[in-house]
């Protein structure tokens, strides 16, 4: 991320309400790590032409990995489309390289598509030349567009879950991450180079950008690129973007993507968003490359994890902003008793319900959350970062209205 500290603008950010709804899921925070009991289950989500250099059969079958939690109650839950990285070579990378983060999606209440999708095979053709990867990331395109097909077809049927097909989060690794941004960002009235045009048509065309039947709210890029930041407009949906500033297969900046395709990454991605009103978080990993900074070491994983936090944070801002049949949103009676604190946090809340609250730097990052239970309540908060913090809380009070508020305190060294 690109720190320039302009207070206002992270007031700004750390300020915008979290408005509430007749989604149940919008009730509980996407970064408290909630269910424990998950499970995985293969689907086939459609059949497509075999890559060209698979000789031996006419088509493929294209699975998914659906992850859930037995424990999640809620009637509609957040969904979460994931692809794998592994410059789309078959060899190099399948959808349960995403495991981790998909288990990790579904403690925090989504349910998630792991899907695969098209890849050229090195054992069965050789080494790719250029037009070979093309056409293979077009592929890749329209199989996410196939699975997304196949879940707005089976949502709720079965032994499908119900989810919220119309507030859709995608997301990818590398090559995954390519994938999405092209998905996210190319539409029928954008200039595509000749090459692209040719590949699209050879695999029946262009993917419909925009449906009645669901709706792609925001991208998840891990160490992706874009062939053209001009294909980025005002009003597409926002962007989180994770990247090593020197990443040397998919360029921070802009380079030949292994050497085959130029790609712009998510640096200037940040700023043509930016340019164009459209949300971007960009959180740099100085020093760090492509695939290092996803190890689960502790250079980079509690970072990693604050990210990805902070992200779900913005998610669910946008989401809960716009679900249907919103709840009229009023003050929360809450105050703070003590303002300038050491390690207990001390708070009145006279509201007749209990609510639950996040604690949240001035960077935008939750710290801290939990349940606000009524009347006076210590909460011990052990941070050894001094500073000024948000102290936000939000419920429902009646069948039609919502509470909210934030305050602010400041932590003693």
């Amino acid at each position: 991320m690109h720190f320039k500290f302009d207070l206002q603008l992270i007031l700004i950010i750390i300020l915008a309400p979290l408005f509430l709804s007749a989604q149940d899921y919008c009730n509980s925070d996407f970064t408290t790590n909630e269910f424990s009991s998950i499970q995985k289950v293969e689907l086939q989500y459609g059949r497509a032409e075999a890559p060209r250099n698979n000789f031996n059969v006419d088509s493929v079958e294209l699975d998914l990995d659906l992850y859930f939690s037995t424990e999640n109650t809620n009637a509609v839950q957040p969904i979460m489309f994931l692809l794998h990285g592994g410059s789309f070579i078959t060899e190099a990378g399948n959808k349960g390289d995403m495991e981790e983060i998909a288990r990790l999606m579904v403690s925090k209440g989504f349910v998630v598509a792991s899907i695969s999708y098209r890849t050229w095979s090195i054992i069965l053709g050789g080494v790719p030349f250029r037009e070979d990867i093309v056409d293979v990331v077009v592929k890749a395109m329209l199989d996410l567009q196939t699975a997304i097909d196949f879940v707005v077809d089976v949502n709720g049927t079965g032994d499908f879950p119900e989810v919220d097909v119309n507030h859709i989060v995608i997301g990818g690794a590398s090559a995954g991450a390519v994938t999405i941004n092209h998905r996210l960002y190319i539409d029928a009235q954008d200039s595509l180079p000749d090459f692209l045009s040719t590949a699209f048509e050879n695999n029946g065309g262009l993917f419909e950008s925009d449906s009645e039947k669901y709706e792609i709210v925001y991208g998840l890029n891990m160490s992706g690129g874009i062939f053209d930041t001009a294909w980025i407009d005002a009003g597409e949906p926002p962007l989180i973007s994770i990247h090593g500033d020197k990443d040397s297969v998919v360029y921070y900046d802009y380079g030949l993507a292994n050497g085959v395709i130029g790609l712009y990454g998510s640096k200037p991605m940040d700023e043509r968003l930016t340019e164009k009103g459209v949300d971007s978080y960009l959180y740099t990993f100085e020093g760090g490359g492509h695939s290092n900074i996803y190890d689960n070491i502790p250079l980079y994983r509690d970072p990693l994890l604050k990210v990805l936090d902070t992200g779900l944070m913005k998610i669910q801002e946008s989401v809960c902003l716009t679900t249907n049949n919103p709840l009229a949103i009023v003050p929360a009676d809450v105050k703070l008793v003590n303002t300038l604190v050491g390690q207990e946090l001390i708070v009145e809340n006279r509201e007749n319900n209990p609510m639950r609250y996040q604690i949240i730097d001035l960077w935008g990052r939750t710290i801290q959350s939990g349940e606000l239970n009524q009347g006076r309540q210590q909460i011990s908060f052990n941070s050894t970062v001094s500073g000024y913090f948000v102290f936000r809380v939000h419920g429902q009070k009646s069948r039609q209205q919502a509470v909210y508020q934030q305050l602010f305190y400041n932590k003693k060294p």
